[in-house]
């Protein structure tokens, strides 16, 4: 059975999705930086650019974003768009618009400007397909702009017809939005990561969804509601309690941080990244049993090649990921591993490639990069000069969590905060704020001081009477 674990901490947002109380996904958002992928507004055309089909936008954010156009358009300066985000901002870049706009919702997508209906590839089945089709078609004859999601296979009338009066209300909504006021405008916001998968992803193999604020409880009890009413009683509140620790999450994610990933047999992966791959290596280590070492090998890397799914969709590693399996003589040998490889990529919904094994043993495997994978949250690259492992997200973290503690087992109301002399002034410069909402979150006072003998990533707590 599955569980879903939502952590809402002032600085970031986790949803851990535990299959049998063992991790196997992690959704993280950091919410210093403010999301705007597919959200929809009312934008002014600040300038167009006729020689490279484009023009700059203004949707209320520091930059103007960019929106490609196509030919003879008839776009002028000072008009009004209705816009979606592509593409957040990224350092000098302003976000990439869209004109046509997609709007998810649990079983279709609508596209309004759309006139055709099209089916998810991963449906496979072509029975299925021409089911959901004619579905669609009949409780939508004249406006015919939706994607058939993986989620609808099996799905009833009753659910798409549902799926697509909500979408069509949803597009009325925007649009009367659009119409009232003047100047740029969020007509439209996407749910955030947690909430969206609960969207996508509720069913009867669900047992329980965790959060441990009020806030979020609220949001997804009215997803469930709309879902299946029966879906609410899976649902548990556990108010500004730590419940990644209460779940035992928190020893999870350091094993899916470690190069080391040990294998039941005894062998074991090691994980390296850089900027351009990820390269996974496959040893038999402890691994010798009873078998000739052939059987050792081909044993070890069925082995592997299970594990090495499940450790792609735990971490989010996307791009280009290089295999190494122990060499192996027997031809049959290397197809049973690409085809076992190729099995359990296939459970997971991101779109991966195997392209194949060379004579050295070597895989390539492509998986479509979504997002950060979860090492970029957790693991610093920025501080290593100065001792540090883990992030000062990991910290922040962290200091919150110690606060939380400190307001539920104790009645400190004012406390003072030590931390490694380097921490200190990164967030005494950038996330005092912060600090301030975690102390106005639990009612307590959070001061902060140096201490040059704690070790980058600790924190020192010292209670004040």
């Amino acid at each position: 059975m599955k569980k879903i674990i939502i952590e809402c901490l002032v600085a970031s947002q986790k949803t851990a999705i535990l299959e049998n109380d063992k991790l196997t996904e992690l959704l993280i958002e950091d919410n210093i930086k403010s999301k705007t992928a597919s959200n929809i507004y009312r934008g002014i055309v600040k300038k167009v650019l006729p020689g490279m089909q484009a023009c700059f936008v203004d949707i209320g954010f520091e930059k103007l974003a960019y929106l490609q156009l196509k030919k003879d358009n008839g776009i002028k300066s000072g008009q009004d768009v209705l816009v979606q985000v592509n593409k957040e901002e990224i350092g000098t870049k302003g976000a990439k618009l869209n004109l046509e706009i997609s709007i998810a919702g649990r079983y279709l997508v609508y596209i309004p400007s759309n006139n055709k209906t099209t089916v998810s590839s991963k449906i496979s089945k072509e029975e299925e397909k021409d089911r959901l089709k004619e579905i669609v078609k009949s409780a939508s004859p004249n406006n015919l702009g939706f994607i058939i999601r993986t989620e609808a296979v099996g799905c009833s009338k009753e659910e798409l017809e549902k799926d697509i009066i909500d979408l069509k209300n949803k597009y009325e909504n925007i649009l009367k939005e659009y119409k009232l006021g003047i100047g740029p405008k969020l007509l439209y916001k996407e749910l955030d990561l947690s909430s969206k998968y609960v969207k996508d992803n509720i069913n009867e193999n669900v047992e329980k969804i965790v959060t441990n604020s009020c806030e979020k409880y609220e949001e997804i009890k009215n997803i469930l509601k709309y879902i299946n009413k029966d879906y609410v009683n899976k649902l548990v509140l556990e108010d500004k309690k730590d419940i990644f620790n209460l779940y035992r999450i928190d020893g999870q994610i350091d094993k899916a941080l470690s190069k080391k990933v040990w294998l039941k047999s005894g062998g074991y992966l090691i994980i390296e990244k850089t900027e351009a791959l990820t390269v996974i290596d496959v040893n038999t280590g402890k691994f010798t049993g009873n078998l000739k070492l052939s059987e050792t090998v081909y044993k070890t890397n069925l082995e592997a090649s299970i594990e090495i799914a499940k450790q792609l969709k735990l971490r989010d590693i996307g791009g280009i990921i290089i295999i190494d399996f122990i060499d192996m003589h027997k031809d049959i040998y290397k197809e049973d591993v690409i085809k076992y490889l190729n099995r359990e990529l296939k459970k997971d919904k991101r779109k991966t490639e195997v392209l194949g094994m060379t004579k050295l043993g070597l895989v390539e495997v492509t998986r479509r990069r979504e997002k950060d994978s979860i090492d970029k949250y957790y693991i610093d690259t920025e501080y290593k000069d100065y001792g540090a492992r883990k992030s000062i997200n990991y910290i922040i973290d962290s200091i919150e969590n110690e606060v939380l503690r400190i307001s539920q087992h104790t009645s400190y109301e004012n406390i003072k905060i030590e931390l490694n002399g380097n921490v200190y002034n990164v967030i005494n410069e950038k996330f005092t704020n912060i600090i301030k909402n975690i102390g106005e979150k639990y009612g307590i006072i959070i001061s902060l001081g140096k201490n040059s003998e704690l070790n980058y990533e600790k924190i020192n707590i010292i209670y004040n009477t």
